[in-house]
């Protein structure tokens, strides 16, 4: 097997590991066999990625004796929904699907929330393993145990919180992204860094270029590993986001709001968070406690990532509406995680929808002739 890290992550009802490391998809059989997996295996994919790695993953399987099934989506967030899934489903049972099977997610975050969101409704639940293939799905989606689909109201407003059995992250299937996808997973681990490690935080930022880079260093490595142990830490604690896993969202509720807004393909969700992110720290200054000082040094971290997005276009307007709906609103109060210093993120219940229009004037200036 090829060299890799290996994270355990334990929760409620057991634990699970996540192997970060280069050409670990011919693996894939022989790692399955290790969470005794027995029946057929449902990949759900989309076509891209299918074409890519789906044939040599099949192989693998052949040769093992395990029987697989082969469930494509189109790509899009806007296919994320509750009809995807039940379509989903309706193929997987139609082609002999077992409850003795096991779900394995191949792609990004939208089969990675779907796939894992048939998982835990399909037959009252089955094994599911994930191989993302996007930076944000590996440090986000992949990692925690959330699964979802999206509701003409907003994000992952349907779901569950469904551990998976195992996660492989093969960083060679990064090699074929996007840099504005790559800048969407770095973003991801930005966060982490920013609320709860800053050491993490400086070595993201010194080594942004090899981060976001199509090579998989042993930096890429790294800094994926130390992500989802954050990452992990937090879930361990709260798995079912009553408490402390409420900081994860740190920059998600502006970023939502901003991805709903301008479109869901315009803006990548990592890229909305970057500007979330400021926004939120913004407001930790203007209305909290985050001191000057840690403040200019946040902003100039975050207006360092390279952004391509038609800026001009938020709307303060819709984006406080939208925020409305966030998941994270209750009793009437929309919670929004502040920060206290770099490392210490907090909630903070009631900030005045006044002050969500005025954190986006403030991105919009932030960000003038930088489009």
């Amino acid at each position: 097997m090829s060299d890799s890290s290996t994270i355990k992550i334990t929760h409620s009802t057991g634990s699970y590991e996540i192997c970060v490391g280069r050409n670990l998809i011919r693996s894939v059989a022989e790692l399955l066999s290790g969470i005794n997996a027995t029946g057929p295996v449902g990949i759900i994919s989309n076509a891209k990625i299918n074409d890519l790695y789906g044939g040599p993953i099949r192989e693998a399987f052949k040769q093992a004796d395990f029987v697989t099934r082969t469930i494509l989506i189109p790509m899009g967030e806007e296919y994320k929904t509750l009809a995807s899934a039940e379509q989903v489903m309706s193929a997987l049972i139609a082609q002999g699907m077992e409850r003795s099977g096991t779900i394995l997610t191949l792609g990004g975050g939208v089969v990675t929330d779907l796939g894992g969101f048939v998982a835990s409704i399909l037959f009252r639940g089955v094994k599911l393993v994930h191989i993302p293939t996007t930076l944000l799905s590996m440090v986000d989606a992949a990692v925690g145990g959330k699964t979802g689909v999206n509701h003409s109201s907003g994000k992952n407003l349907i779901g569950s919180f469904y551990q998976p059995d195992l996660v492989i992250m093969d960083v060679e299937t990064l090699k074929t992204l996007e840099i504005q996808d790559r800048i969407s997973g770095y973003a991801e681990m930005f966060k982490m860094g920013v609320i709860r490690d800053t050491k993490y935080l400086k070595f993201l930022v010194d080594n942004m270029d090899a981060c976001i880079s199509p090579d998989s260093s042993d930096i890429l490595i790294q800094a994926i590993s130390r992500s989802c142990e954050l990452k992990a830490a937090v879930v361990e604690s709260d798995e079912k986001e009553s408490d402390l896993r409420r900081i994860l969202n740190f920059g998600h509720t502006l970023g939502h709001a901003i991805e709903s807004t301008l479109g869901y393909g315009i803006v990548r969700h990592g890229e909305a968070v970057i500007l979330g992110m400021y926004g939120a720290g913004w407001l930790s200054n203007q209305v909290g406690d985050l001191s000057s000082e840690d403040w200019d040094s946040l902003s100039t971290m975050l207006k360092r990532i390279p952004l391509q997005l038609p800026l001009k276009s938020l709307n303060p307007e819709a984006i406080e509406k939208a925020t409305r709906l966030d998941k994270k609103v209750a009793k009437s109060q929309l919670n929004f995680v502040l920060l206290h210093g770099l490392g210490d993120a907090y909630v903070q219940p009631g900030i005045p929808m006044l002050m969500i229009k005025l954190a986006v004037d403030a991105i919009k200036t932030a960000w003038e002739g930088r489009e």
